[in-house]
């Protein structure tokens, strides 16, 4: 089994992602619009399962997947709404 080891932080500016040593990985940080994406495809996953006919454990999974994405969805929506619309002193239509 392999060791991965990954750090919080940006490289170097000397050293690119594709030039980390190999036991270390960046990654970039996802943007609202995909952990929505994320959340939707979770849930269309989980979706059309019928609860009647699986176990307690499963039963308990899909809702906490659904509630889980739900709060992704709302987070990151939220985030977005105050990013579009800022209160801009600047744009306000009062004279």
């Amino acid at each position: 089994m392999e060791k991965i080891i990954i750090t919080p932080e940006e490289p170097k500016e000397s050293q690119s992602p594709d030039e980390l040593s190999s036991d270390e990985m960046y990654f970039e940080p996802s943007t609202d619009s995909e952990y929505i994406a994320s959340a939707l495809n979770a849930l269309m996953a989980v979706s059309d399962i019928d609860t009647a006919i699986i176990s307690k454990v499963d039963e308990r999974r899909i809702k906490r997947i659904k509630r889980q994405s739900l709060r992704i969805i709302s987070y990151c929506l939220n985030n977005q709404y105050e990013e579009l619309f800022e209160d801009n002193n600047d744009d306000s239509n009062e004279d």
